[in-house]
């Protein structure tokens, strides 16, 4: 993990899967889309299909179906190979997520995302799909570039909400979505966990709304070969 040229980063490439960051566009106008051609030739040149989601900072996680035209949800999975499951973000979590068996998933994971355990729910929505059996000992997890504790301020409602609920993530005025979503990860015994280490508000060739208050958003894709 940590391969990076100036436009994508590389977080999985094997035989099996790939997963990586583009950063090289604002890829916003794609939001809610299902693109039936590869716009990740040049990083991923076996995908045939990019799936997009209409995020609403939900919980909410879906199965990628064929017939289905629109996704209004935070999370995506599928055991399909050369589907590009794709999030975007620009301070939110974008997780990963890639199964040894062959399954995959991809979450846009916001405060309300985090705090209502969007990754619990795409474990319990792969275990319905998939392997009732689920073995988390194969499961990795990808945190994709996203706001860390020092830069994400919170005060109000938002503030008195996550020091009743998530004492442990609160730094005074300062909220650990990361260190949130790896304790989350670690409750669910998911065995590999992979942090990309990248601040999107301290680093500038990622879009951050709280840096900028822009609109633009990079992508993070996961597809299995």
């Amino acid at each position: 993990m940590g391969t990076h040229r100036s436009d994508f980063f590389s977080l999985l490439d094997n035989e099996k899967a790939g997963a990586f960051m583009a950063y090289n566009a604002d890829f916003m106008g794609f939001r809610a889309q299902i693109l039936n051609k590869n716009i990740f030739a040049h990083h991923a040149p076996t995908i045939k299909k990019c799936v997009f989601m209409e995020q609403v900072h939900s919980n909410k996680v879906e199965l990628f179906d064929e017939n289905k035209s629109i996704y209004t949800c935070d999370g995506l999975i599928t055991d399909k190979k050369n589907i590009a499951l794709c999030v975007l973000s620009a301070d939110c979590l974008p997780l990963l997520l890639w199964h040894e068996k062959g399954y995959i998933g991809a979450l846009h994971s916001g405060r309300k995302g985090c705090f209502s355990n969007i990754l619990n729910e795409a474990i319990q929505k792969m275990r319905a799909s998939f392997d009732a059996n689920l073995d988390l000992a194969q499961m990795h997890l990808f945190i994709g570039a996203s706001i860390c504790k020092q830069n994400y301020e919170i005060n109000g409602e938002v503030l008195a909400d996550a020091k009743a609920h998530f004492k442990d993530f609160v730094d005074e005025n300062k909220l650990d979505l990361k260190a949130l979503v790896k304790a989350q990860a670690k409750k669910l015994h998911i065995a590999h966990i992979y942090d990309s280490e990248i601040c999107s508000f301290e680093d500038k060739r990622f879009f951050s709304y709280r840096r900028d208050k822009s609109e633009q958003r990079f992508v993070s894709v996961i597809y299995l070969k």
